[in-house]
Parts: structure tokens; C-alpha cells; sequence
């Protein structure tokens, strides 16, 4: 199982991770996208959870699409969600979305 980082842990991981926010409990990026190209991304970033086998809650709002990420066995942020945030980033990064 999983082990949950604590707070400083997911600080140091938030710093190479440029747009993330959160704690020790979810990590969390909102970008401002909208109708196809959020779409294409949400297909993209789900594609790449389940190769992962770890998933991310996306939300879409009018003109933003949020990815919230965490643990639910540990109730908190682990290293699979720190791997998987990143690899949002290099999806979003090849995209061309700017956060």
C-alpha cells in the first residue's frame, strides 16, 4: 500500500510542479480551457491514469477544467499522485496549455 507524504514532502513536491496547489491531503490544478481542446485533454489524462491504474476527479466549469489528485485508501497524497500530477503537467505541457 501506498504511504501518505507528509505535509513537507508534497511542499518539495509542489515546487517542480508549477501550478499545482494543495497539501498533504490532494493536490490540485486549475486550467483555463474549454469545449474540444478540454475534451482532448481530459481523453489524454484519463488514458494515461489507467495505464497508471491511479485516477484523477476532473471537473469542468464554464472555460476551466480541474484535475484534483489523491490516495483515497491513505486519505491523502502519496508518490502515485505526485507521478501522476506530473504527468499531467507533460500532457498539458505537449498541448500547449499554459497555468
Amino acid at each position: 500500500m501506498p504511504t501518505k507524504l507528509d505535509s513537507a514532502e508534497v511542499a518539495d513536491a509542489l515546487a517542480s510542479l508549477p501550478g499545482w496547489l494543495g497539501d498533504a491531503d490532494r493536490i490540485q490544478l486549475q486550467i483555463m480551457v474549454d469545449g474540444d481542446e478540454a475534451d482532448a485533454i481530459a481523453a489524454e489524462v484519463a488514458h494515461a491514469a489507467d495505464e497508471m491504474d491511479h485516477h484523477p476527479v476532473i471537473d469542468r466549469g464554464p472555460g476551466t477544467t480541474t484535475f484534483t489528485v489523491w490516495t483515497h485508501s491513505v486519505g491523502g497524497v502519496t508518490e502515485l499522485d505526485v507521478a501522476l500530477a506530473r504527468r499531467i503537467s507533460q500532457i498539458l505541457y505537449s498541448a500547449g496549455v499554459s497555468y
